[in-house]
């Protein structure tokens, strides 16, 4: 093999690598925007789980059946008496 040759394959090598390099540089950037988006999303879910508690106190309150408001809800009956069993936001 001559110098030119070396010089093609040393180059075509770094090519390969760069090509590697982008493709990872890439994925790192998707990567960081699914997090962030990972991060608004549960932020949001925390609100709207807060916001349906406030709704079915509200239901409850108002003397629609618990068994009506956790279909309605898509929670067990379990998982709607313990939520309602939790202390409302402020209380200690």
């Amino acid at each position: 093999m001559d110098k030119d040759e070396h010089i093609a394959r040393l180059r075509a090598r770094r090519q390969r690598i760069e090509a590697f390099e982008r493709a990872l540089e890439s994925i790192r950037e998707v990567e960081t925007s699914l997090q962030e988006m990972r991060e608004l999303l549960t932020e949001q879910l925390k609100f709207q789980r807060s916001a349906r508690l406030a709704d079915i106190r509200d239901a409850d309150e108002a003397g629609v059946p618990k068994t009506k408001i956790s279909k309605e809800v898509g929670l067990s009956r379990a998982r709607l008496y313990v939520d309602l069993n939790k202390p409302v936001s402020g209380d200690k």
